[in-house]
C-alpha cells in the first residue's frame, strides 16, 4: 500500500474503521512519520480545509504521531489549537475533550512548555486549555515530571487565570485534587466562593476527600489510573466525529506501556 493510499483512507474514513491502513502505518512507522508531521504542518498552516465532518487524515495524524512519541509534532499540535475556540471544535471535535491531554504529554517528550503555553492562553479553547492540565498530570503519573513542580506551576495559575471561563477554573481544582491539593486550599476555597469553579463539576467535599486521602495515596491512585489504561494491549480512543457521532478506533498499542500514557 501506498503512503498516498494510507492517508487517502485516512481521510475518508467516516463510518468505518480503515484497520489494514492503520495497521501498515504502525509498520511502516519510519515511512509514515513524515506524511504524517505533513498533515499536522498543513491543518497548522490553514485549518480550514480540515474542518470538515468528512475529513480525518489530520485526526489519524494526531493519534499515531502520539502513539510513535514524536516530538516534531508537539509545537504543531501547540500551534493547531491555540486557535480560537469557536473553530477548535469543527477542526478536532471530541479530540479535544477525549484524548488531547493524552496526545500532548505523548508527543512532548517530558517539555511541559508547549502545555503551559495552551493553559495560559486566554484565546484558546477552554476545554484545551484544560486539557493541557491533564497533559501535565500524565507526565507525573508516568514519572517524566514531578508532582511538587506542576503543583507549584497549578499553585501560580490561581494567579494567572481570569475570573472566566470556567472549564479552566474546574479543571484546576480536578487536577489538584488529583495531585493531593494541600498547598492550595485555600486558593481553591476562595476560588469556590468567589464562584469560578462550577459544584456540579467538582464539589468541594471530592476536594476535601482528595486532602484526606493523603499525598502519597492520591499519588499512587493517580499512577494506577494510567497503569490501568496502558496495561491493555489495544486502547480506544474516542474520536468526534462531530454531527456524526462517534466512531471508536482501536490501535495497537504495545508500545504506550514502556511510558504509560494512553
Amino acid at each position: 500500500m501506498q503512503i498516498d493510499d494510507i492517508l487517502s483512507q485516512f481521510d475518508h474514513s467516516i463510518g468505518r474503521f480503515p484497520r489494514t491502513a492503520v495497521r501498515e502505518a504502525v509498520a511502516r512507522r519510519e515511512d509514515l512519520t513524515p506524511a504524517l508531521l505533513g498533515v499536522l504542518e498543513a491543518a497548522a498552516r490553514d485549518p480550514r480545509p480540515f474542518a470538515s465532518e468528512d475529513r480525518m487524515v489530520h485526526i489519524f495524524a494526531m493519534y499515531l504521531l502520539a502513539q510513535f512519541r514524536e516530538t516534531r509534532a508537539y509545537p504543531l499540535l501547540v500551534k493547531i489549537f491555540s486557535a480560537p475556540a469557536e473553530s477548535i471544535h469543527d477542526l478536532a471535535g471530541d479530540v479535544v475533550t477525549e484524548g488531547l491531554g493524552s496526545i500532548l504529554a505523548s508527543v512532548s517528550g517530558g517539555d511541559i512548555g508547549g502545555m503551559t503555553a495552551l493553559a495560559e492562553n486566554a484565546k484558546a479553547d477552554e476545554y484545551v486549555r484544560a486539557a493541557a492540565l491533564d497533559g501535565l498530570l500524565t507526565l507525573v503519573a508516568c514519572g517524566l515530571r514531578n508532582r511538587e513542580e506542576v503543583m507549584a506551576y497549578f499553585d501560580r495559575l490561581f494567579d494567572v487565570f481570569e475570573p472566566e471561563p470556567p472549564m479552566i477554573w474546574n479543571g484546576l481544582a480536578s487536577a489538584c485534587a488529583d495531585l493531593w491539593p494541600e498547598e492550595v486550599m485555600d486558593k481553591i476555597r476562595r476560588a469556590y466562593e468567589e464562584g469560578y469553579i462550577e459544584p456540579g463539576y467538582i464539589g468541594w467535599d471530592d476536594i476535601q476527600d482528595a486532602l484526606a486521602r493523603g499525598k502519597e495515596a492520591s499519588l499512587r491512585f493517580l499512577k494506577d489510573r494510567y497503569r490501568q489504561k496502558s496495561k491493555r494491549s489495544t486502547v480506544g480512543v474516542m474520536v468526534a466525529l462531530d454531527k456524526i457521532r462517534i466512531s471508536l478506533f482501536w490501535f495497537d498499542c504495545k508500545q504506550l506501556a514502556k511510558m504509560g500514557i494512553q
